[in-house]
């Protein structure tokens, strides 16, 4: 026996972990160096003593166990096999630390003599194993909370693991086996070709294996479409092929469909319905390329009502609105499901047909739709009848792309209501005279822009109360190269809106105004606001208030100095937007008028929301104000609103004395028209503020 113990003495002095022999009572007869570096306890003070009272085990979670609980090496003592366990021990200054264990008998000559336990300190491990076990408990509860899927898939074996939420993503239980297939076919059909040609993509290393992508997944019980936001990253072996691709995946279907929503509400005409001109060339560019590769003929109407003005200004634009949304309804039902039917803007329509058989074709439906559209439209206590003007253009024999389509449709109208009311023409190439000065107009617009030939003139507004001048509104002017002849805004604005060149024009408007406000500054004026004019379609553009700030800090321009003109159909195309950007503004100091006020439709409720400073009558009720009662009421009444409003009223195209005197008594603040001056260009200007200026300051 003695010689046994001697072999596993040798063995024990030379161990790295901690060894304690006992007899088979459980006493301790032997400790290894280590034992007693790592325990503290002399040979003297460890030896004859049961081991449970010296190292004091105790369960992981602190509990501290009896003896009769926790002897197992006392067990194994007395005939049972190597049993393995982690326990908690305490050394002899009280200290502990987590040991992984081993007791395990001795045996001599058939006779069981002892037990041997060994003790392995495995305290940086196991605290290691904790955080590791917290840190996954959080990442499970956080993909929980934050509905992320999870997923492993390993391409050499076609292993993969999904979490729950991953499952519950593609419509499947939790309990569902998941393979590389499953996947795949719980993809849409539309999704699946461009996902499987993205996996592939990664199976090989390329770059850093991470990528991401979207897809809709279909419920295989309901039909049920989600779309999902899918990240990854791929694991590559030495020679770059994917051993293992992990990643997450969000439901994004709410996203989704607000965007979807949204979009739609901006392609859309927010009176009818119908698609606007976005989403008109959109279908247009779709539409022309298919009957192209099917060779099929196709063609474009181009409808303007006749006498609808009348309508809006008899009855208000409430009535308006109503004839535009019937109108917009009888040319639906009038054109196949196929075809397309837009709103251009204002009582314009756009109709394509995308597959006509013969060149009456479009005739017919141009017909039908006159005879559709003559019928009375029922208001309730009115009956108002409409009539529409046609122009017509074929795809391939006038134009291929869309544009030109419109434009040729647009010439054929014009011809047909110069003919009469009620009527469509079909483009012939004499209608391209007016087609070919379009075009030279354009090209002058374009070189105007480019090589700074437009100019600004300045009309002055007059403060009433005190005859002072206190701005003016910058007017934007096209000179023709050669003809001495210099056009209104009227003339090429809306030509530079269908060429997509009105944001630019805008840009150089703010510019030249802002150049010019600092130098008049410079000569010696008195300081006064410049107020510039603002297309729809420059107001929309994301980075306006941006650029406009922008360019005030440019020339150094005091921003109260500057106010932006905006008509109503403007800020009301979509009001939380507008609110948003004019705010932005005018916490800088911007000043903002809303034009022609009176000649949109607004709504009251609307309207109090906007950060505003000035209403402008427009000139129309201004002029009529000395012998139309109705015009007087108008203007009275925008009067009242701007001062209920706090906001100042400006009276425009004021040309004679009584209706300056008329505005001044109805409490008018500001005016503008021929009555003071009529636009200057800015040296003229500048002369005339300053006899101004000598006269009432």
């Amino acid at each position: 026996m003695r010689k046994t113990l001697e072999i596993y003495r040798s063995i024990a002095e030379q161990a790295a972990d901690s060894i304690f022999v006992t007899d088979k009572e459980g006493r301790v007869i032997y400790q290894n160096p280590e034992a007693r570096h790592a325990f503290g306890f002399s040979d003297d003070e460890i030896s004859g003593r049961f081991i449970s009272e010296s190292i004091h085990h105790h369960h992981p979670d602190g509990t501290e166990v009896t003896r009769e609980q926790c002897n197992i090496y006392r067990a194994a003592a007395y005939g049972e096999t190597s049993r393995d366990f982690i326990w908690l021990l305490y050394r002899k200054d009280g200290s502990s630390f987590y040991a992984s264990c081993t007791s395990f008998p001795i045996d001599f000559e058939n006779e069981r003599i002892g037990a041997a336990f060994f003790a392995t300190d495995i305290t940086a491990r196991k605290k290691i194993e904790d955080e590791l076990l917290k840190n996954s408990e959080k990442l499970q509860l956080a993909t929980e909370a934050a509905e992320i899927g999870l997923f492993d898939y390993m391409p050499k074996t076609g292993e993969l693991v999904w979490n729950p939420i991953s499952k519950r993503n593609f419509g499947l239980p939790p309990d569902a086996k998941i393979t590389y297939e499953t996947f795949i076919q719980g993809i849409h059909p539309e999704d699946r070709e461009r996902v499987i040609k993205t996996l592939q993509s990664v199976h090989k290393k390329k770059g850093d294996g991470r990528y991401e992508y979207e897809f809709r997944s279909v419920n295989p019980v309901d039909g049920r479409i989600r779309w999902l936001s899918t990240r990854g990253k791929a694991f590559y072996d030495k020679d770059g092929n994917a051993i293992r691709i992990v990643g997450t995946s969000i439901d994004i279907t709410d996203r989704k469909l607000a965007e979807i929503r949204l979009r739609e509400a901006s392609q859309h005409d927010s009176l009818t319905g119908l698609p606007n001109r976005e989403l008109l060339f959109e279908y247009a560019e779709y539409l022309l390329a298919h009957a192209s590769r099917i060779n099929a003929n196709s063609a474009v109407l181009f409808i303007d009502l006749d006498r609808f003005k009348p309508i809006n200004d008899l009855y208000g634009h409430e009535a308006g609105d109503k004839v535009l949304q019937e109108i917009a309804k009888r040319l639906q039902s009038c054109t196949r499901k196929e075809d397309v039917v837009s709103r251009l803007g204002g009582d314009e329509f756009i109709i394509i047909l995308p597959r006509i058989l013969t060149d009456e074709d479009p005739e017919t439906v141009a017909q039908h739709i006159l005879e559709k559209l003559a019928q009375p439209i029922d208001l309730g206590p009115l009956e108002v009848t409409v009539s529409a003007s046609i122009g017509i253009s074929l795809f391939k024999q006038h134009a291929n792309d869309i544009a030109s389509l419109i434009r040729y449709a647009d010439l054929a109208m014009y011809s047909a209501k110069q003919a009469g009311s009620n009527n469509f023409k079909i483009y012939t190439p004499g209608h391209g005279e007016r087609a070919s000065d379009r075009l030279q107009l354009e090209i002058q617009l374009k070189h105007n822009l480019e090589s700074n030939g437009m100019v600004l003139h300045y009309q002055p507004i007059i403060d009433v109360a005190s005859k002072h001048l206190i701005g003016a509104e910058a007017l934007i002017r096209m000179p023709i190269d050669g003809a001495g002849k210099v056009l209104h805004p009227d003339e090429f604005i809306p030509l530079a809106e269908s060429a997509g060149l009105i944001n630019k024009l805008g840009y150089w408007v703010c510019e030249e105004a802002c150049r010019q406000h600092r130098e008049w500054r410079n000569s010696g004026l008195p300081p006064f606001s410049i107020a510039i004019n603002v297309s729809a379609i420059e107001f929309r553009q994301h980075d306006f208030a941006t650029h406009l700030l922008d360019v005030v800090k440019q020339f150094g321009m005091d921003p109260h100095c500057l106010q932006i003109e905006l008509t109503e159909s403007t800020v009301m195309a979509n009001v939380a937007e507008t609110i948003a950007t004019l705010y932005k503004l005018r916490s800088l100091g911007v000043k903002v008028a809303l034009d022609d006020f009176g000649t949109g439709y607004s709504s009251l409720s609307q309207l109090r929301r906007l950060p505003l400073d000035k209403l402008k009558i427009d000139q129309s009720f201004i002029n009529d104000v000395d012998n139309d009662e109705l015009s007087k009421s108008i203007s009275e009444a925008i009067i009242g609103l701007g001062r209920i409003m706090n906001l100042k009223v400006v009276g425009e195209g004021v040309e004679s004395f009584q209706s300056m005197d008329y505005l001044s008594h109805q409490g008018c603040d500001q005016v503008q028209g021929f009555l003071f001056s009529e636009p200057l260009p800015a040296r003229e200007f500048e002369k005339w503020c300053r006899q101004h200026v000598a006269q009432y300051h």
